[in-house]
């Protein structure tokens, strides 16, 4: 993963206005990852939209971690879901093309 793709875990804290522990617990319920290179753990860019939904969901919905966990297995469920069945529809239209 390249430096440029990775924001330090104090860094975003600071940012977001969340704590420190607040994330390491996140990251014990396998709801986000982190990438440690030396001393410092970092979280990658890429997921960062998926975590900002995260800190949504604890602060303006009140939902704790294993609600969390649920919401997220079930909104990742529904995303295979539909590229699946996007996946199908192509194959259909492929036999009749007027759907």
């Amino acid at each position: 993963m390249e430096n440029d793709q990775l924001i330090a875990i104090e860094v975003f804290c600071a940012n977001y206005d969340v704590e420190y522990a607040f994330i390491e617990s996140l990251q014990e319920h396998d709801l986000i990852e982190t990438v440690t290179v030396g001393n410092t753990r970092f979280l990658q860019v890429p997921h960062l939209n998926q975590i900002e939904r995260i800190i949504r969901f604890h602060r303006e919905l009140d939902i704790n971690l294993e609600g969390i966990e649920a919401i997220q297995g079930l909104l990742s469920r529904i995303e295979h879901l539909d590229r699946e069945m996007a996946l199908l529809r192509n194959r259909l239209r492929f036999y009749e093309p007027g759907l």
